[in-house]
């Protein structure tokens, strides 16, 4: 018998209330998770609107409810829907179709990615599926990619980059999430700039 696998509305519910707390700041509760099965737009401060206010141009490709929660803020967006879990494919093939002609234009301040297939393998077949590996390698690429563009705007006189690489949550050994387990809620965070100042390692120390 399979593990017991979570309803996909319990799952979007988790989904967006773990989006709020990463641009927000703030701890969701309960009520969070309640009032957010129809994903109405983000009115608490956060970051994406503070953005907006500075004035910077922000353009958005992935998971369509970002697109509900920040439904004016966005100069230009495509969503894509995360409620088909099967499918692990055209969910990240529908954000990287925009990158090379996006990555080559000057006209936006911030760009946004969210990527489904990973989340969405982890919950058809777990973390140690034989479909991890090559979807890891197909982000590496990916991020390369976005990488090795910064890299070039920057060199052409561009304001130095920040490039931010993170999860919005964890994952059981069922493949799931929302839980309080040490896989679930232990989440990386890679921040790249050439305006960090590059630290020497020397033995057991920076």
């Amino acid at each position: 018998m399979g593990a017991k696998r979570r309803p996909q509305r319990t799952l979007l519910k988790i989904h967006n209330v773990v989006r709020q707390a990463l641009t927000t700041g703030s701890i969701p509760g309960f009520i969070d998770v309640v009032m957010n099965l129809n994903s109405p737009a983000l009115v608490e401060d956060n970051l994406i609107w503070q953005a907006k206010a500075a004035g910077k141009r922000i353009v958005f490709y992935g998971d369509d409810t970002w697109v509900r929660l920040f439904p004016k803020h966005f100069m230009e967006y495509d969503g894509t829907t995360s409620f088909f879990v099967s499918d692990y494919t055209e969910v990240d093939n529908n954000v990287t179709r925009h990158l090379d002609s996006t990555l080559k234009r000057d006209d936006w301040d911030i760009l946004i990615l969210h990527y489904l297939g990973l989340d969405h393998i982890g919950h058809i077949s777990g973390p140690h599926s034989s479909l991890i590996q090559p979807k890891l390698l197909e982000m590496d690429d990916i991020l390369k990619k976005i990488h090795g563009a910064l890299i070039s705007k920057e060199a052409e006189g561009s304001l130095p980059y920040l490039l931010v690489l993170c999860g919005d949550h964890g994952m059981s050994e069922t493949g799931s999430h929302g839980g309080s387990s040490e896989q679930e809620i232990n989440t990386p965070l890679v921040l790249i700039s050439p305006a960090f100042k590059r630290k020497e390692f020397v033995g057991d120390h920076y």
